[in-house]
């Protein structure tokens, strides 16, 4: 009995020992809590298979699960924040894969909107109100991305309806890139008078009759002439003027975008942004592009790289490779008489050569402006050139709008291993395209589905804030209809893309210009947690609702960037 007892105590102590190794796994494979859980939404994840998951969890900014709500409750803790989405949809935070961000948002704060405005009259209130706000000779300024057709009225404002509404303030209107409207004040305080000349490649337009000036700059080379005499913001005031323009993108969705620099942007604005970057303070991830220009030298070029690589960088903050202003002229082409595009000058050429040769095996993108085919077939001449000699796989190559794209130069993209952004100003002067290249060639622009069943990367922008609207819904609006902002179907339907389509464009495509396709644009484990709370059901609502829909609730890495009701008060870290 005694030798059973002890054989007994022996089993017992063993059973103990292993529960005890048993319960020490089990500890060890409970993973740690998450620090916010989403739960009751409609995740559109916009994975490989365009899942739609419940409920995900975050901690230190990325996604560690996403799934059902059952599959959370093992990741909520005491310190777990968790938030009710009430059955509401979510995507992706939005990559605006083209947008003058920091370009808007440096005089966001100084000028009107009128992006949303759906009549003149509600513009021409604006401009009351403000001159009887600001003291007499302040700049009233009316910023670009609109276009008569959105108004009811149908038509431009005048100089003498300026007058009478601001006399005694010079009043700035951009129209586009294209031109320029200025009141009387205005044109003293720039210095435009009735015998002043034409500046190369512009023109202040008069009355053929009388020669009276009519307020209205044409070209760019004219309405810049008066634009950089108006007073910029100073430094103090800009990073106020960022932060409330980087809110405006979160309300639409946008968590990224890939921001295009001009010679505006200057070392300091970057180092105010840098340090916005390091504190926090940003609210959109910036990829942004370095301006070139032809006449520039590339050792500069150079010295510049490594002044801006001396800045801190990060998620938030990032140097990405040049923008397009080798082809700035490229942008208004279609706009000409009989456009046929612009002839990239010899220079231009060599300059792009050595530039492809100077940073190759950087992991650098090139963002072309390209609006029309024969411009793209140009640049492409000089890329397979470099290309055959010193191979170009470190480089991403971007394409920038590619309206009238050929299938054969869509093949030489694809073959090249670059990749197109789309942008939606034709949602604006659709019917402008029309009336200068014809219905049949514009009802092909740009041609969607040929670009995706061609298997080339596309990704989807605005062009934004002086050339188009900035707001990505009204993109995503027509990238699936092929509508106009004054109601004008026009892209064929075999052109236009499926709801999934385009959000993907808007997310993974616009990922991949700038390195990034493994690390956000999807709710996937391990990637960056930036998604975007719908106030409507972006697969399911009227489509002429899409291009009214906007974010409740806006996370850029797991943290609360935006928020309307009814979380607003949700607590943010």
């Amino acid at each position: 009995m005694k030798r059973l007892a002890e054989i007994f105590f022996l089993l017992v102590l063993a059973a103990c020992s292993v529960g005890r190794e048993v319960e020490f796994a089990r500890s060890l494979a409970v993973p740690a809590p998450a620090e916010l859980v989403l739960r009751n939404g409609k995740f559109i994840t916009v994975d490989r298979d365009f899942s739609i998951k419940q409920a995900v969890a975050i901690r230190d900014g990325r996604f560690v699960a996403v799934g059902s709500e059952r599959d959370m409750r093992v990741l909520i803790g005491r310190g777990t924040h968790v938030i009710d989405l009430g059955g509401r949809t979510v995507i992706p935070g939005l990559i605006d894969s083209h947008i003058y961000a920091t370009d808007a948002a440096l005089s966001w704060d100084a000028e009107l909107h009128w992006e949303s405005a759906r009549s003149l009259a509600d513009g021409l209130r604006q401009i009351a109100a403000a001159a009887d706000a600001n003291p007499q000779g302040s700049w009233i300024v009316v910023g670009g991305g609109w276009v008569p057709t959105q108004f009811a009225e149908r038509r431009f404002p005048s100089r003498k309806e300026l007058d009478q509404l601001a006399p005694n303030h010079p009043v700035y209107i951009q129209y586009l890139r294209q031109g320029a409207l200025l009141n009387s004040a205005a044109l003293a305080a720039v210095g435009i008078a009735r015998e002043s000349p034409d500046p190369a490649g512009g023109k202040f337009e008069r009355n053929p009759n009388t020669g009276e000036l009519s307020g209205w700059l044409q070209g760019a080379a004219a309405w810049q002439y008066a634009y950089n005499k108006i007073p910029r913001l100073s430094l103090d005031k800009a990073h106020q003027s960022i932060r409330n323009c980087f809110r405006e993108l979160n309300r639409l969705g946008i968590t990224s975008v890939g921001d295009l620099h001009t010679s505006s942007v200057t070392f300091g604005h970057r180092r105010l942004l840098a340090e916005m970057a390091r504190s926090g303070d940003l609210t959109v991830r910036l990829n942004f592009y370095f301006p070139t220009n032809d006449d520039g030298e590339l050792e500069q070029l150079k010295t510049s790289v490594d002044e801006i690589k001396r800045l801190h960088q990060s998620d938030m903050f990032r140097f990405v490779g040049f923008g397009e202003t080798l082809t700035r002229a490229d942008g208004d082409a279609d706009l000409l008489p009989n456009p046929k595009g612009v002839t990239i000058t010899s220079e231009a050429k060599e300059k792009f050569r050595g530039m492809l040769r100077a940073f190759s095996g950087e992991r650098y993108s090139f963002h072309l402006g390209t609006a029309q085919d024969n411009t793209a077939r140009q640049w492409l001449d000089v890329l397979e050139e470099v290309n055959a000699a010193t191979p170009l796989p470190s480089s991403r190559i971007a394409f920038a709008r590619l309206e009238d794209a050929t299938a054969e130069t869509i093949a030489r993209i694809k073959v090249l291993g670059g990749g197109i952004a789309v942008q939606d100003r034709m949602a604006l002067t659709g019917e402008r395209t029309v009336e200068l290249w014809g219905m049949d060639k514009a009802r092909n622009a740009p041609p969607l589905r040929t670009m995706i069943e061609a298997g080339v990367v596309v990704g989807a922008g605005t062009d934004g804030f002086r050339s188009a609207n900035y707001s990505p819904m009204l993109s995503l609006w027509w990238l699936i209809t092929g509508k106009t902002v004054a109601g004008s179907s026009i892209r064929s339907p075999s052109q236009n893309l499926t709801r999934e389509q385009a959000l993907r464009l808007y997310t993974m495509g616009s990922a991949w210009f700038t390195f990034d396709e493994g690390r956000k644009g999807s709710i996937e484990v391990g990637k960056l947690a930036d998604l975007a709370v719908l106030n409507a059901d972006y697969l399911t609502v009227p489509e002429d609702q899409i291009r009214s829909l906007e974010s409740m609730l806006t996370l850029v890495g797991g943290r609360i960037v935006y928020a309307a009701k009814p979380f607003s008060q949700t607590p943010r870290k």
